[in-house]
């Protein structure tokens, strides 16, 4: 008989948690996953959200539960912000909040992880990317990643692969959905470039899953499967025999005098309590509740990081409307990117920016502002009609730096259902961030230009994307950083942190499948500790 009720426990199903049991149960490991909130089976989310009334949320398909609430639930989040708008959101599920992501699968630029050593901005990371590459093609193979031969993500025209990988992408790339053809003929006039987005929408069958056929509600819910979510690997790891409990929310961890963890508590939403003992844990929540936690624990504290150094890649949109019909929401959401301002020699100055085209069904936004306008009947029809076949956005997404004064901390005046505390958000567009601004409204002069449109929403301020890291930073020394190279938290031996929290630095792109790369290799290391 076992001393512990499991060799590990995750915390956390999403696409990061699930994906390091994944490791450990194919290595024989017993595993125990926790996640907070409720399951909900994928036919369920799409069918809330074609009855849903606010289409524009992503979290309303999923149930909003007292005990597990999540950044759209009532004073949960406060935020404190200076120079942008919104804030991230967060899903507490079983799947996590990858269920309701783009699939956007970039990989960072070797560059982005040595920022401080090319650019003499913010920190190195404690690994190189020649030592993450291998597990980024494991997560790209895991998941079913989609993109193009001898592709230079950097956007310089380098003429060969950039950054270098050491197997191809498992599938052939999606074809271009006729408003991503047609913004690029137009856009080509002006220098720009429309470059294949990698994403892990499938391109043909693929592990059991269908080839995407244009659905276009990726941000929602895949109503076929063709997108991975977590809930693909959560899948995977019960018929593995991993133990994953629902409703079961994580708030006491206890540690000896060394530091090591010994136990940990969770409740369920009748307020039950359950302890539970393992040899290593694992914190695999969202990039805001993995640092919660911690701070409810007085966990990892040596280095003073824990919650800070939070970044959000600050994002403008310009939405126009064309002077011919584009039909947006056709074929794939989210589908081209112009990548020419990644990694340019003046970053040193001005930050890494990719422009994505969004390719997304226009109609609520566009039916709300007619009726703001007072448009009835056939005027309304006319309208919705019009703007619906010309419409289009174009989205910044530009890198921040990391700055101790950004992050989470505890929010005492809300209290969940279990008495347990919500999250304040403090954070502010940097000096760094606004040195794009010039660049950014050239560049959204010459797609305006060169569509012959007409702008219908101005870049007025920053908003932010549900991207969240930093908060629980990787580095060589426990001073500065709150864990290691191997995501083993400095201050408790046994402790492993996976999280996008942990990205030191934030670069110009999505960071699920840097995450996810993370957590296979973290897993494959924990199993031979184990």
């Amino acid at each position: 008989m076992s001393d512990f009720d499991a060799d590990v426990i995750v915390v956390g199903s999403g696409s990061l948690g699930s994906m390091v049991a994944l490791q450990l149960a194919r290595a024989g490991k017993s595993v125990i996953v926790l996640e907070a909130g409720p399951e909900t089976t994928d036919w369920k989310v799409t069918d809330n959200f074609r009855n849903s009334a606010r289409q524009n949320n992503f979290n309303a398909p999923f149930p909003d539960v007292p005990y597990a609430p999540n950044s759209f639930s009532p004073g949960y989040i406060s935020p404190h912000l200076k120079g942008i708008d919104v804030f991230p959101g967060t899903l507490r599920t079983v799947g996590g909040t990858s269920r309701h992501w783009t699939a956007a699968t970039w990989r960072l630029l070797p560059e982005d992880m040595t920022l401080k050593s090319s650019f003499g901005l913010a920190v190195d990371w404690p690994i190189t990317y020649d030592e993450l590459e291998p597990f980024y093609c494991d997560a790209e193979y895991e998941i079913g990643v989609n993109g193009i031969a001898d592709f230079d993500e950097s956007g310089q025209g380098l003429g060969y692969t950039y950054p270098p990988r050491s197997r191809p992408f498992p599938l052939p790339a999606e074809a271009k959905p006729y408003a991503i053809q047609r913004l690029q003929q137009q856009i080509a006039t002006k220098g720009y470039r429309v470059d294949v987005a990698p994403s892990s929408r499938i391109s043909k069958p693929y592990d059991g899953r269908p080839a995407c056929i244009g659905n276009n509600m990726c941000n929602w819910n895949c109503p076929i499967g063709a997108k991975h979510s977590g809930y693909h690997v959560v899948e995977k790891i019960r018929k593995l025999g991993v133990d994953l409990r629902s409703n079961a929310v994580v708030h006491k961890i206890e540690t000896a005098a060394d530091g090591k963890v010994t136990a940990l508590h969770y409740l369920t939403p009748n307020r039950a309590t359950k302890r539970l003992t393992a040899k290593v844990y694992v914190l695999a929540g969202h990039g805001f509740e993995t640092p919660k936690l911690m701070l409810m624990n007085n966990l990892g504290k040596r280095s003073g990081m824990v919650g800070r150094n939070l970044m959000v890649h600050p994002t403008i949109d310009m939405t126009l409307l064309s002077s011919e019909p584009l039909w947006a929401g056709r074929g794939q959401n989210i589908h081209g990117a112009i990548m020419q301002r990644r990694n340019q020699p003046d970053r040193t100055r001005i930050p890494s920016t990719r422009y994505d085209l969004l390719n997304n069904p226009p109609t609520v936004g566009i039916a709300e502002t007619a009726l703001s306008e007072r448009k009835i009947g056939t005027a309304l029809d006319d309208e919705i009609y019009d703007r619906s076949a010309r419409i289009f956005t174009f989205e910044a997404l530009t890198e921040d730096l990391p700055d101790k004064a950004n992050g989470i901390s505890l929010n005492t005046s809300f209290k969940d259902s279990l008495g347990l505390p919500g999250l304040r958000l403090d954070y502010r567009i940097s000096d760094y961030t606004k040195a794009n601004l010039p660049r950014l409204m050239d560049d959204f002069a010459n797609f305006l230009q060169a569509t012959q449109g007409t702008r219908v929403s101005p870049p007025t301020t920053f908003i932010c994307q549900q991207h969240i890291m930093g908060t629980v930073r990787m580095g060589n020394q426990a001073e500065d950083a709150v864990v290691d190279r191997d995501l083993r938290c400095f201050d408790h031996q046994n402790l492993f942190l996976v999280t996008t929290g942990v990205m030191p630095t934030a670069g110009g792109v999505n960071p699920t499948l840097t995450g996810m790369a993370l957590a296979i290799r973290a897993g494959q290391h924990i199993a031979k500790e184990v």
